[in-house]
């Protein structure tokens, strides 16, 4: 799924890291030799009306980008100012969801190169065919529109060029495909304003030049240094109160029952009616610890799109993809049905049973009282349903809170990386000294719009990002990583909320608790505060942990990239595998229900995919 994107400049562009040829002497293509410079640039507020019908009726396709001549100290300037980078005056925008740094512009940079090279090689599309195969290109390899496919140029997304090459493509039909083009590409994402033909004029100009004076603007990183692990005290007493009055206990009191639990004693005799892997032909070898279960709850007849998570209590599970490829899904387990989702990807749930919100709407992001998919039968969300809004301050890859002294939900925004799932690796993070970590906070007015904004705080967080709270909004969990983007272990912080008389947040600080250092991608917490789950893709550091000799160990070569999920104790920090995916196999965007059952995917070579829920937590829980 494209994830790429997220806020303003959001470039997903650090979602891959390919060969690509260099830029060469075409680097300043345009439609037209004698295009104008940006003096006199184009308009692109409006869709072009252009009649596609026969290949006469199109002489030649809006002008795609003009030429601009700066020169390279005053381009990179301007560039770096429009991407948000404070040394070049800028705020925000690119800044927003990934540190700008000298690394992390080469590996814009090298995506955007390709792009260039590859899927905008023709600029004046003759015929449908030739449209269709630029919308192609566009797309990644499970099929999707992926922004890593267009680099810097998804930026200029909403152009009458990009209508002209859909339209082009498929004639009558052209704006629902292009509709799902934008609604996971466009950049800035919707609801922010597109950039002018101006601004994407300059942008693309210094990529397509190679980022000159790159290194003359952006100083040299020094990163955060290695990695040391250890647990305070402070932490060992949120695990503490967590067991006590965290959302595992508060929906216990609430007696909010756990799907697959009518009748079990304990939460480790629930889903009891769902197959255990270990019985089927492709999850034999999947349970460990010894003595854990995993159930396969569900299997899809599509394709997910990036993230899986599911509601507290376990019924409902969401993610991008659906059988038409029109958006995402959330599978109801108990009625058995999938409910088509009218958004693209990266579901969350409150920890009260109250509420989700998706990304990738017509309007940005999307929330709903969770009575929406409780009442009636519902067989489609649209977000104009009673008890849905479209909160326009969410930005991407956000993750859900909600404080346990009172009617504050929460939902937190950092910088962040793509993680779509088939990747080999790891994703790496691109932070820098200057990153911050915001947190939302929302109200349930109770009435027909559901979910409101209600004001946020700010706070740095040098080096990290994937940050995540905990449901209890008492913890964050961010992702730190070297300067390079190499990811490091993770940092825990405690959440210190200062408020006015009122009850309004006034600001945020995140002092330092914990470290974990240790691999993997974004994380989830556990409702009690005592678990954070990930998943990690084998490199040869893994090699005698899965069970060979080491790395030359010739049968370790197929289980390279092959991805577990992995937990790790808060309160001692031991980190255990908890599945043993085969060549080809990949468990994926782990998080867990109220009462500690973990969630995860798996993927593999064929089209179908599993929902499969695993009580590993609850078993060490036990044994300790």
């Amino acid at each position: 799924m494209t994830h790429t994107t997220r806020t303003t400049l959001a470039l997903a562009l650090i979602l891959a890291a390919c060969d690509h040829p260099a830029v060469g002497d075409d680097a300043g293509r345009t439609n037209d030799a004698a295009t104008p410079s940006t003096d006199a640039p184009r308009a692109t507020d409006a869709p072009i009306a252009v009649d596609v019908g026969t290949d006469a009726a199109v002489e030649h396709a809006p002008l795609f980008r003009n030429e601009v001549t700066l020169p390279d100290a005053e381009l990179a300037q301007q560039a770096l100012r429009l991407m948000g980078a404070p040394e070049a005056g800028g705020s925000g925008s690119c800044h927003d969801c990934h540190g700008l740094t000298r690394n992390s512009i080469a590996q814009m940079r090298t995506i955007s190169d390709t792009a260039w090279s590859s899927c905008f090689a023709d600029l004046d599309p003759a015929t449908p065919a030739a449209a269709q195969a630029i919308v192609a290109c566009f797309r990644d390899a499970r099929d999707e529109f992926h922004t890593g496919n267009l680099g810097v140029f998804a930026t200029g997304a909403t152009s009458p060029w990009f209508q002209y090459v859909f339209r082009r493509a498929y004639g009558a039909t052209w704006e629902t495909e292009y509709a799902q083009f934008t609604m996971r590409v466009q950049q800035p994402p919707a609801p922010a304003t597109a950039l002018t033909q101006a601004e994407f004029d300059l942008l693309t100009e210094w990529f397509l030049r190679g980022t000159p004076q790159l290194d003359a603007v952006l100083p040299a990183p020094d990163g955060p240094g290695e990695c040391t692990p250890y647990v305070s005290a402070a932490a060992a007493a949120l695990v503490t109160e967590g067991a006590r009055s965290g959302w595992t206990a508060r929906n216990a009191e609430a007696s909010i029952l756990m799907h697959g639990c009518a009748g079990a004693a304990s939460p480790l005799d629930c889903l009891s009616t769902y197959p255990r892997a270990s019985e089927t032909s492709y999850g034999a070898e999947w349970e460990v610890p010894a003595g854990t279960h995993q159930r396969v709850l569900f299997e899809t007849d599509y394709r997910t799109s990036y993230w899986t998570r599911s509601s507290a209590d376990g019924r409902f599970v969401a993610h991008g993809g659906s059988r038409d490829m029109s958006g995402a899904s959330i599978i109801d387990l108990q009625r058995g049905v999938v409910i088509g989702v009218s958004a693209a990807y990266d579901p969350g749930f409150y920890p009260d049973n109250s509420g989700f919100v998706f990304q990738g709407t017509r309007r940005g992001a999307g929330s709903c009282s969770q009575s929406v998919l409780t009442t009636g039968m519902p067989t489609h969300i649209t977000f104009s349903e009673s008890g849905c809004a479209s909160p326009g301050a969410v930005g991407l890859y956000q993750h859900l809170g909600a404080s346990l002294d009172g009617g504050d939900y929460w939902i937190v925004n950092s910088v962040w990386s793509g993680d779509p799932g088939d990747d080999l690796a790891d994703p790496t993070v691109f932070a820098d000294a200057r990153s911050a970590t915001t947190l939302l906070r929302f109200t349930n007015t109770g009435s027909g719009t559901g979910f409101m904004p209600a004001g946020s705080v700010e706070a740095t967080t040098p080096w990290e990002g994937n940050s995540v709270i905990s449901p209890s909004m008492r913890m964050l969990v961010g992702h730190i990583a070297d300067a390079g983007g190499r990811p490091l272990g993770y940092v825990l912080h405690s959440i210190d909320l200062r408020r006015d008389g009122t009850g309004r947040a006034t600001s945020v600080s995140f002092p330092e608790i914990a470290r974990y250092c240790v691999p993997g991608g974004k994380v989830a917490v556990s409702l009690d505060d005592r678990w954070i789950v990930t998943h990690h893709r084998a490199t040869d550091a893994d090699a005698l942990d899965l069970g060979f000799s080491g790395p030359s160990d010739p049968a370790f070569a197929a289980y390279r990239g092959v991805s577990n999920v992995y937990l790790i104790d808060i309160l001692t920090g031991e980190e255990t595998r908890i599945t043993n995916m085969q060549p080809g196999q990949r468990a994926l965007f782990p998080h867990f229900r109220s009462d500690g059952w973990i969630y995860f995917l798996v993927r593999d070579s064929s089209a179908t995919e599993r929902i499969v829920a695993t009580d590993a937590a609850l078993v060490l829980a036990a044994a300790l």
